[in-house]
C-alpha cells in the first residue's frame, strides 16, 4: 500500500520539533540544574557544619573529662583525709558528725559540679548548632 502525500506531509510535520515544547524542556532542564546546584550547596554547607560541630563537641568533651577527673581526684583526697581523721576519733558521736559533714559537703560539691557541667553542655549544644543554623538559614 503506497503512502499518500497527505500522510507523508503529516508524518514530516510530526517529526519536526515543536519549538514551544523544546523551550519548555529547556526551561525544565534549567530548573533542574538550578535545583541541583542549590542541593549541592546545601550538602556542602551541611558537611562544613558537621565539621564545625564536631570540633566544638570535641572541645566540650575534653573539658568535661578534665573537670570530672579533677573532681574525682579532689573527692578521693578528701575521703582519704576523712579516713585518717576518723582513725583517731574515739567518740562515736564525733565520728558520725564528721561523716555527716563530709557527706553534706560532697553532695553540695557534686551538685555544684553537675550544674556547671550542665551549663557547659547547654552552651556546647548552642555552639554546635550554630554552624547548622548558619548553613540552612540561607
Amino acid at each position: 500500500m503506497a503512502k499518500t502525500t497527505a500522510s507523508t506531509a503529516r508524518a514530516k510535520a510530526e517529526a519536526r520539533p515543536n519549538t514551544a515544547t523544546t523551550k519548555q524542556i529547556e526551561a525544565g532542564m534549567d530548573q533542574i540544574t538550578d535545583f541541583a546546584g542549590k542541593f549541592t550547596g546545601m550538602a556542602e554547607g551541611g558537611v562544613k557544619a558537621l565539621t564545625g560541630s564536631a570540633v566544638a563537641s570535641t572541645e566540650v568533651l575534653r573539658e568535661i573529662g578534665t573537670r570530672n577527673m579533677t573532681f574525682l581526684t579532689q573527692a578521693m583526697e578528701q575521703s582519704v583525709e576523712l579516713s585518717q581523721t576518723l582513725a583517731n576519733v574515739r567518740d562515736p558521736r564525733e565520728m558520725f558528725e564528721l561523716q555527716s559533714a563530709f557527706a553534706k559537703s560532697m553532695f553540695s560539691a557534686c551538685t555544684t559540679e553537675m550544674t556547671a557541667q550542665t551549663e557547659l553542655c547547654v552552651a556546647a549544644w548552642r555552639n554546635a548548632a550554630k554552624p547548622y543554623m548558619a548553613s540552612f538559614g540561607k
